[in-house]
């Protein structure tokens, strides 16, 4: 389960900015994650309850997921469209060929506080 690798990664990160501002403990880490990256949002979620744990400063803190979804544009014609929805087939032409131009983000995007 890579998942728990990409979660000890967030931690350590966020873990270090605390260190550096003098920040005890947070209330919740917001995650984007984009909808092709082959990442899991439901095992983010349980894997965070694990590494939680290991941490301190996690201890009682939540994890938010925010899924962006995948959108690509077509090689052919330059349609932009939702990856996922049409299965990679672009909606226009019928073609399979497309860059990804969104929906493979994986990113820290909020680190939340207790005040």
């Amino acid at each position: 389960m890579h998942e728990l690798t990409l979660l000890y990664g967030v931690a350590q990160q966020v873990e270090k900015v605390c260190n550096e501002n003098n920040i005890d403990h947070v209330d919740a880490i917001v995650i984007e994650v984009g909808e092709v990256t082959g990442v899991v949002p439901e095992f983010l979620k349980d894997g965070y309850e694990v590494i939680s744990d290991d941490f301190d400063f996690l201890r009682g803190s939540e994890l938010i997921v925010n899924v962006i979804q995948s959108v690509g544009r077509c090689r052919c014609c330059g349609r932009e469209f939702p990856i996922v929805e049409n299965k990679g087939i672009c909606p226009e032409c019928g073609e399979f060929d497309k860059d990804v131009i969104a929906g493979l983000e994986f990113n820290i995007k909020e680190v939340r506080l207790y005040e």
